[in-house]
């Protein structure tokens, strides 16, 4: 039962996380942006004004240093992104072409939410999304438990 239990959840995250690409290449291609440079736009969005480091973004978006910073020059170089100072600690915001941008991308965010999740209540959205955490909280450590060799498993379960 737990190994069926398992596929199917397997099977689902699949299915939703190919819906959810293909629905962000079809309604950000307006835009002329990809997934992960929509993705940045938004969490900048959420912190404006101080905005965000490289490591703030790759912390909120689970993306890897490599791309936060190859999606970041892309959206300097649009100029919907500036930065101050040096290093990978200095904040990165959005310029006055990124915040309009970012609100209109923000809308189309807020229009699909509303349809895939209007029907549903806020309640059961809310203990979703904390069942949700949980599991992927709890496969995260699962990646560090059983991602050792053998012999480190062996010596972590003692």
């Amino acid at each position: 039962m737990d190994i069926d239990r398992f596929l199917h959840f397997e099977t689902m995250i699949g299915c939703a996380a190919k819906s959810i690409q293909r629905l962000k290449a079809l309604r950000m291609d307006a835009f002329h942006l990809s997934a992960a440079h929509t993705s940045c736009l938004t969490a900048l969005l959420r912190a404006m004004p101080e905005g965000l480091t490289q490591t703030g973004l790759r912390h909120s978006l689970g993306m890897d240093r490599a791309q936060v910073s190859r999606v970041l020059s892309g959206l300097c170089e649009r100029g919907y992104v500036c930065c101050d100072g040096f290093g990978y600690n200095r904040p990165y915001r959005l310029t006055k072409d990124g915040l309009r941008v970012s609100r209109e991308i923000d809308n189309v965010i807020r229009e699909v939410l509303g349809y895939v999740s209007g029907s549903i209540p806020p309640e059961e959205i809310e203990r979703f999304y904390q069942t949700f955490s949980i599991i992927t909280g709890n496969l995260s450590r699962a990646v560090a438990l059983y991602g050792c060799s053998p012999e480190s498993s062996e010596e972590q379960q003692s």
